[in-house]
């Protein structure tokens, strides 16, 4: 949302939306909006509360969501099964089965990881390292210590998931400051500098420090160009 856009949004019924009115409005009573540096993080708040408002009127509800997942898991597991021992898996999956495939699907999800990965993991490396493991079960491999096992031998590519996560957060984030930056009143050559690192931050040219430091270079100069006419500003307030 911009600013001039969020001045004559009309109030809501929805809940959050009606929040971020209340928070625009904050924002402009309180001068929040005359600091692009902080007025971006304003905006990146509207932005989520928009994405939350739409996923509840076009995604799936939560409990589908977890009996999707459960689905996925079952259907891998038995296809990997099949493969894994050339049988079919003839037990009939309980409702005690269906809860530990939930718990275990939050922790991989925790943890950066698919059902899709964990079972193969199970299948091309633990049961060829532990046959007596074998023939599993899909309680044996909800448990907690198969769970951890995998994600202790994983750790590396674990961390390195959890990296890219933050830089992806990271990368979102600036590329909304630079947003906000081509809102303001920008020379010609700062506005291509933006639209340039944007682009090719987008189609990775460059890497997320880089594009960083063109961010924030830029926020500090326009940062400077307020703060001075701010001074001059006043400075013709008091001569008058």
């Amino acid at each position: 949302m911009n600013k001039a856009g969020s001045k004559k949004k009309p109030v809501s019924e929805n809940g959050p939306e009606r929040f971020m009115s209340v928070v625009y409005v904050l924002a402009r009573e309180f001068g929040i909006d005359e600091f692009p540096q902080v007025y971006h993080y304003v905006e990146l708040l509207g932005d989520a509360v928009n994405r939350h408002v739409f996923e509840q009127h076009h995604k799936m509800s939560p409990q589908k969501k977890v009996h999707n997942d459960r689905r996925r898991f079952i259907a891998i597991f038995k296809t990997r099964y099949q493969q894994f021992l050339d049988l079919e898996y003839a037990k009939k999956v309980t409702p005690v089965d269906a809860k530990l495939i939930n718990q275990a699907n939050r922790g991989l999800l925790k943890e950066g990881f698919t059902p899709d990965e964990y079972l193969a993991w199970v299948f091309d490396t633990f049961l060829v390292d532990n046959p007596n493991f074998s023939p599993p079960t899909i309680k044996s491999l909800c448990s907690q210590f198969i769970l951890h096992s995998f994600f202790t031998e994983n750790k590396e590519l674990r961390e390195a998931k959890k990296r890219q996560e933050r830089q992806k957060k990271e990368g979102l984030d600036l590329i909304q400051r630079a947003r906000g930056l081509l809102r303001e009143a920008l020379s010609e050559a700062d506005e291509k500098k933006v639209r340039k690192a944007v682009k090719d931050y987008s189609s990775r040219d460059i890497m997320l420090s880089e594009f960083r430091k063109v961010v924030e270079k830029l926020e500090a100069t326009h940062r400077q160009k307020g703060q001075s006419k701010e001074a001059e500003d006043g400075k013709e307030r008091k001569e008058n």
